[in-house]
């Protein structure tokens, strides 16, 4: 298997067959994300901005959390197991204790940190109750690497789409019976521990492996997982720590207000990393044997943030009116943040050919200095920003911060590549 893998795929052939895997992720992403802007839609208008903004804060405070499970274990699993897919089962039962491990660690790390917030008491039972989404997160993300090792990302698109159904069609259903907001976290836990089990059970039939706290990780691996983890957790200070921070500086309905934006922005971040997933395997398996020009790759850079900045120019003539209408009077301020938040798209766009194939060819360190750098500028810029020009200063920040992010990218990690030859 290992010669097969040697033999890599024809240029044309790997990106139809990325192709392929982002459509079915993107297909599915799309009917998923349908679903759960619907459910957004009547959560935002049904709750108004100041309930809504609790329910914001409540999962803004949790998911922050995901970053002490260690992502990058999965990053490297993914690209370990292209590399040698005869041995992916011992790959993943040698790593499974550490993820397990972390998901202890994290579950109960979020739970202490509520104490030491000002949130109101209300707001941390909350946030103690949902903190078992923790515990999904880890299993869920751990489990996804053998749909994209194997690369049946169809499995991935199915997931989604059966958690968006279940959670937004029970929290529409609960939300005319007047539940309030622990109602609707409930349901959303329930959805996805329900999945979860549907999923554990599909991934048996492609490569069974033993659950146990035991692990067995080179020191390569090892430090990988740490860049790559860390590579995360200085990304989230950079770029997606808004909510939280506003949380923290003003009021529950700041949150829910800068939280519509944030939310409908996002969608298409999802949809830039659901890509950026899709073709990481394939990048692996044609960096293995194959090398690819730095002009095409800058190529494909300018071409997405083309397509994309057109798109937000588009978007920013009606989007404010758009909001009103479908979320009402009350977030009419959220459609005049969305306005210029929305080109912070093209930058994220612009640098996924060139974050793909620096993790793909082991450069991710290069990341982490870029991240570090941008981590370094954002908390303060939201800071300074949000007391100049209230809200609307978080989106300033951000643009700059995505602006920063995509210049460093492409002229440091690129320069660094050049230099050691992966990219001619």
């Amino acid at each position: 298997m290992e010669n097969k893998i040697k033999e890599s795929k024809k240029p044309t052939s790997a990106f139809l067959h990325g192709i392929k895997n982002a459509s079915y992720m993107g297909m599915g992403n799309v009917v998923s994300q349908a679903i759960a802007v619907v459910g957004f839609i009547f959560i935002a208008r049904l709750f108004g901005p100041e309930k809504y903004g609790v329910y914001a804060t409540v999962i803004a405070f949790v998911t922050f959390f995901h970053l002490f499970v260690l992502q990058g274990l999965s990053k490297v699993i993914v690209r370990e197991g292209s590399k040698k897919i005869d041995s992916f089962r011992d790959t993943l039962e040698d790593a499974v204790g550490f993820r397990l491990i972390f998901i202890i660690i994290t579950f109960l790390l979020c739970i202490v940190a509520c104490f030491f917030t000002k949130y109101p008491v209300t707001t941390k039972v909350l946030i103690i109750i949902f903190s078992t989404e923790i515990i999904y997160f880890g299993l869920d993300s751990y489990l996804s690497t053998i749909y994209q090792t194997t690369e049946k990302m169809q499995y991935l698109a199915y997931f989604s789409v059966l958690t968006r159904i279940l959670a937004t069609g029970f929290s529409i259903l609960f939300l005319y019976m007047k539940a309030g907001v622990l109602i609707i976290l409930l349901v959303n836990l329930i959805s996805k521990f329900s999945v979860l089990v549907i999923n554990y059970s599909c991934s048996r039939k492609l490569v069974k492996f033993k659950f146990g706290f035991g692990f067995d990780l080179s020191s390569d691996i090892l430090k990988a997982v740490l860049i790559f983890s860390l590579m995360g957790f200085i990304n989230t200070l950079a770029i997606r720590i808004d909510l939280l921070m506003i949380s923290f500086l003003s009021t529950s309905t700041d949150v829910g207000i800068y939280g519509v934006a944030h939310e409908i922005g996002k969608e298409g971040l999802m949809l830039r990393n659901i890509i950026a997933t899709a073709f990481f395997p394939i990048a692996v398996k044609f960096l293995y044997s194959n090398t690819i020009k730095i002009k095409k790759l800058f190529f494909y850079s300018l071409m997405l943030f083309l397509v994309v900045v057109a798109g937000c120019v588009l978007l920013s003539f009606f989007v404010q009116d758009l909001v009103v209408l479908v979320f009402g009077m009350e977030y009419s301020y959220s459609g005049y943040i969305l306005k210029y938040l929305v080109f912070y798209l093209a930058f994220a766009f612009f640098t996924l050919p060139l974050t793909t194939y620096l993790q793909a060819a082991h450069y991710e360190h290069l990341l982490l200095i870029v991240y570090t750098i941008t981590a370094l500028t954002n908390i303060p810029l939201n800071i300074i920003f949000f007391h100049k020009f209230g809200l609307i200063g978080i989106a300033y920040s951000t643009l700059i911060v995505f602006f920063v992010q995509s210049l460093l990218i492409s002229f440091f990690a690129i320069k660094k590549m050049s230099k050691q030859r992966v990219l001619t």
